[in-house]
């Protein structure tokens, strides 16, 4: 049997990476026939459930992965799941081409005593609840609580620290899911530490990220100034701008010496510290942290210590690969060398680097990979492989119910109908809810 010049490629995963690699294999092999599978009922990943609910402009990018789903060639494949609803071997068997764009969904561990008591939780899972995640509905964490600690210094920790401090005025245009909009509302949190193990320089949060702490209205922005440096340079006049910026802000911000009080609602920028121990019984009632100096660019640690009183903790220090069926995991990733995994088999986005950069860094990656998939398969594909027809056989046998793209766009309308005058959407926050709509709509 003569080979096909067609490939018939599975994409695991409809995030960003996932979307960018199906984008460019319909610009460069517009033969190809693309399946891109989703454990969940709906598509696009993180940009869904990661970014954060005030952040409507950043989930615009949506429009760009319609486009790329309107071309005949691709389908949407959801609510079925890599290993729990089929094999990696099967598809592997049924697809010239396995895509994996999984992302890594996995919070890192601190390494440190007290990380199973109530009240700690990873960044992912937190995000997850309050963005609607239907795996992470009921991980509804305590909010009768007046003290949280976020750690971390990139944007998701800013993400977290903001939205626990929004009020519901302020949170009207977003599509915060409504059981997380009314345990936040009602909280009577009133400080929010956010801490870093590094010096302020090296803080990894965006300038706009950071602005916005200065914009809340019911809640102020507070930093130790002594520990900011009086200017930064580097010789990449970039960073130097953007870091400069974020110091800028920082002295903006309220003073506050660490041990002192202060009135209302606050959130603390806390540098230069690193968590030692989680401290409760059962609960967190606080962390333990030591006091870093900076050597050689490197954070360490000084031997002082000190408490911060606490009954609510999200860390925020990245994410990684858990362990996949059939998959090699080493470092947090899936082992790859450039994108390939093994034959016919390759991995793109945070599942093939690491999770790093913004959601456009993946467009550039996931092209790559492509660009060294096709070069594999220049000479087309096995003409004896199923492919989306297999797929739906094995769906058919096994009784799952698959999730089109045309079903997708029911619970759009339905979620955006559902909404308020001015939020965007109401999420459904239960698979079975879906389904039942889909069902229902026909």
């Amino acid at each position: 049997m003569a080979p096909d010049p067609s490939l018939k490629i599975c994409i695991v995963g409809s995030g960003p990476a996932g979307m960018y690699a199906a984008g460019a294999i319909v610009k460069k092999n517009p033969d190809s026939v693309i399946d891109i599978l989703d454990k969940l009922a709906t598509p696009y990943g993180l940009v869904r459930a990661g970014v954060a609910p005030d952040h409507q402009t950043t989930k615009a990018v949506t429009r760009a992965y319609d486009k790329v789903m309107e071309n005949d060639n691709v389908r949407f494949v959801g609510n079925v799941g890599l290993a729990t609803d089929i094999p990696l071997d099967k598809l592997r068997e049924l697809y010239d081409v396995v895509v994996i764009a999984t992302g890594t969904p996995k919070d890192r561990s601190l390494g440190i005593p007290g990380e199973d008591k109530a009240g700690v939780f990873g960044a992912q899972v937190f995000v997850y609840w309050y963005n609607g995640h239907p795996e992470f509905r009921e991980a509804v964490p305590d909010l009768d609580i007046e003290t949280a600690v976020v750690i971390g210094n990139g944007n998701v920790a800013l993400d977290v620290a903001r939205i626990l401090m929004r009020t519901e005025g302020e949170m009207v245009t977003s599509d915060l899911a409504e059981h997380a909009a009314s345990e936040i509302f009602k909280s009577p949190l009133k400080c929010v530490h956010v801490v870093g193990r590094r010096a302020p320089e090296n803080a990894q949060f965006s300038s706009k990220e950071l602005s916005e702490f200065a914009e809340l209205t019911s809640a102020r922005p507070y930093t130790d100034k002594s520990k900011l440096p009086e200017d930064f340079t580097s010789e990449d006049k970039k960073e130097e701008r953007v870091i400069n910026t974020n110091l800028d802000l920082l002295r903006s911000f309220e003073h506050i010496t660490p041990g002192h009080g202060v009135e209302g609602r606050s959130i603390h920028l806390d540098f230069l510290a690193s968590p030692v121990e989680i401290l409760g019984n059962d609960a967190i009632s606080g962390v333990r942290f030591e006091r870093n100096r900076i050597v050689d660019g490197k954070a360490v640690g000084t031997g002082e210590t000190y408490e911060i009183d606490c009954q609510l903790l999200v860390t925020c220090i990245g994410y990684e690969m858990g362990i996949l069926e059939g998959l090699p995991v080493e470092k947090g990733i899936i082992k790859n060398d450039e994108g390939r995994v093994a034959e016919g088999l390759y991995v793109v986005g945070w599942a093939k680097r690491g999770p790093s950069g913004t959601i456009g860094t993946n467009r550039i990656d996931s092209q790559n990979v492509v660009d060294k998939m096709l070069a594999d398969f220049e000479g087309g594909g096995d003409p004896a492989k199923l492919g989306p027809a297999g797929l739906d056989a094995w769906c058919k046998e096994k009784g799952i119910h698959a999730v089109s793209f045309d079903d997708w766009k029911k619970i759009d309308a339905a979620e955006v109908a559902r909404a308020g005058e001015k939020s965007p959407r109401r999420k459904f926050v239960r698979t079975r809810d879906m389904l039942s709509l889909v069902k229902e709509k026909g």
